[in-house]
């Protein structure tokens, strides 16, 4: 492997940009992670590392919630478009609390994504300042970004 490709794919992946948005002036720092259900992101084997309580606002985002909301709706429906038509009304009728969520809580993550510019995921932004990219583990990400703030890049 090209050691310049090398060089460039690693700061591609564990890179903090400035993202652009307004921050809520919150003292309690606000941590969204952007990712897929394939892409997990580890978060609760540091559970007490990273809870409310201990001073971080976590936020887990699925970007491909709406596509599973979709598969789930259209799974073994029928090759007749009208009863498929007529099962999927019928499936959307009856959606449970628990998918909802999930939907709405894709669509908001895919809201912020595109309005903070993130590009690719996995994704862990800090504040609505900074984004690390590549980074599956929260506290990896935060340590991160805390050494990025001390150097002055706020």
């Amino acid at each position: 492997m090209n050691l310049c490709y090398f060089l460039a794919s690693l700061l591609s992946v564990i890179a903090i940009c400035p993202v652009h948005a307004v921050t809520s002036g919150n003292s309690v720092p606000i941590v969204e992670v952007f990712t897929t259900k394939e892409q997990k992101i580890r978060s609760d084997a540091h559970a007490e590392s990273i809870n409310p309580d201990q001073g971080i606002d976590l936020q887990v985002y699925l970007l491909d919630g709406i596509q599973q909301f979709e598969s789930a709706l259209s799974k073994k429906l029928p090759t007749d478009l009208k009863q498929a038509k007529q099962i999927a009304l019928q499936r959307l009728q009856h959606l449970d609390a628990k998918l909802m969520a999930a939907m709405q809580q894709a669509a908001i993550g895919l809201t912020k994504a595109t309005q903070y510019g993130v590009d690719r995921y996995p994704a862990i932004v800090f504040d609505g300042q900074a984004v690390v990219y590549g980074v599956t583990d929260v506290l990896t990400a935060l340590a991160y970004y805390q050494a990025w703030r001390r150097e002055g890049k706020r």
